[in-house]
């Protein structure tokens, strides 16, 4: 049934997805603490901790089916208690007396926990891929642009000719070093958590580290060195990932939404019949894909201060800031594979107007070439009085809205160590690119690794 006073469903495409909503819902937060129970039981019944029919017991109904989410939420309000009332509710499910055997030696946070770095693992395993898709659209089309000239912008001003296939290649780059900050952080974060009251396992006896090895086997986690109840780092570390990987996807999305401005017009979202742009204007096209990737970086960004402001725990556990940290990890996994899908559509079908690149290149009536006639003229002259004459012939040429070209002709140092060929050459986009191809054709091989790789 629809909640009109509970609902922000109309928007939820912007900032999450269908997949992220239930990973991240009450149900699978739920039957991920019922596995870490049930997982639990299994290997303290095999310890001869707990009777073995109490643990076929728990696991039998350690569904999340069986659980009324209306007698949890009264349990939860009663109790003021975040876990105690799904321990109670196992004695309205449980056979007999097996439900005292649930929760055996372990402290609520242990369960909670361990569940929340299953939950992000599900997650991580949904939007990592969606991750390389990005990249490896990414680098391809750096190398199938390798050879399309545009201006280069510095400062946001026309700087010096470069090619589409670099810009992509920036890009690129960018992805892969998130694609390899979130492979390397793996081990770190998917670390169970099962060390008693304070750490030490002492509610275990001489079991302990058995239990919890076998505990973390059971449910596919690392084994902590230690109880990291009071030590969030490798969860903040992760938020933080996945902000500078939304600040990226923020950062194409700033990208295609200046260049698709109509002065400048050389990128375009893609636009169908259907999609309409403003309820006053009919001819706009806004760039509303790529407006959506800047301001979820944004969101991504204030998570990450977030959950730094709640590094700081005292002594051996700290619950304080738990609220806080379970909130702000779950959206930025949301907001991340919100933006994720959204590059994805927005770069694959990304309009490229090479026309108005051209034009763009011709501009400033070939002051943008001044660089590659300073240096050529500095040979003979020097780099520091070269910079001055051209500086000079530059700002003249923009006063008087002059090509650069007719005021080189005119000068007599300029003209006395270079030919009127060499200007054209010099004034040629093509000759002046540097390496541009090399990086974008870099950013494709390094791809082509990966994936060879990563089969």
């Amino acid at each position: 049934m629809y909640d009109k006073y509970n609902s922000f469903t109309l928007f939820e495409k912007d900032v999450s997805t269908e997949k992220m909503r239930e990973i991240f819902s009450d149900y699978n937060q739920i039957q991920k603490q019922m596995d870490c129970e049930a997982a639990l039981s299994r290997v303290e019944a095999a310890l001869g901790l707990i009777p073995k029919e109490a643990a076929v017991e728990i696991n039998n109904k350690s569904s999340a089916d069986n659980i009324s989410i209306d007698k949890l939420k009264q349990k939860i309000h009663i109790t003021g208690h975040p876990f105690l009332a799904l321990i109670t509710l196992y004695k309205e499910i449980c056979e007999g007396n097996t439900a005292q055997y649930v929760h055996w030696g372990a402290t609520s946070q242990d369960i909670m926990d361990t569940a929340f770095i299953l939950q992000l693992k599900e997650a991580y395993e949904v939007f990592f891929p969606r991750i390389e898709e990005l990249y490896k659209i990414v680098a391809e089309k750096a190398h199938e642009f390798r050879n399309v000239i545009m201006v280069g912008r510095t400062n946001g001003q026309h700087a010096v000719p470069i090619t589409l296939g670099y810009k992509y290649s920036i890009w690129g780059f960018e992805l892969r070093r998130s694609i390899d900050r979130l492979h390397e952080i793996k081990d770190r974060l998917f670390v169970g958590e099962l060390a008693g009251a304070v750490g030490t396992l002492a509610s275990f006896g001489d079991l302990g580290l058995e239990i919890q090895q076998g505990f973390c086997n059971e449910l596919g986690l690392n084994v902590p060195p230690v109880a990291w109840f009071a030590s969030r780092d490798v969860i903040a570390e992760f938020v933080n990932n996945l902000a500078i990987l939304g600040s990226t996807l923020g950062k194409i999305g700033s990208e295609v939404y200046a260049l698709q401005k109509s002065e400048i017009a050389e990128l375009q979202e893609f636009f169908s019949k259907e999609n309409i742009g403003s309820s006053t204007m009919p001819h706009k096209r806004n760039p509303f894909q790529a407006m959506q990737l800047s301001s979820n970086a944004k969101l991504l960004r204030s998570y990450a201060t977030a959950i730094l402001n709640s590094q700081e725990h005292e002594h051996e556990r700290d619950p304080r800031s738990l609220s806080v940290e379970y909130h702000v990890v779950g959206e930025s996994c949301k907001v991340i594979h919100a933006s994720l899908e959204k590059a994805i559509v927005l770069l694959s079908k990304l309009l490229i107007n090479e026309d108005n690149m051209r034009r763009n290149i011709n501009k400033l009536h070939g002051l943008i070439f001044s660089e590659a006639i300073m240096l050529a003229i500095g040979k003979k002259v020097g780099r520091q009085n070269a910079h001055e004459i051209i500086h000079e012939l530059a700002m003249e040429a923009i006063d008087k809205q002059m090509p650069l070209k007719d005021l080189l002709k005119e000068n007599e140092v300029v003209m006395s160590n270079i030919s009127l060929q060499e200007i054209d050459d010099l004034m040629n986009p093509e000759n002046y690119l540097g390496k541009s191809s090399v990086f974008a054709e870099r950013i494709k091989e390094q791809k082509d690794v990966y994936f060879s790789q990563n089969k």
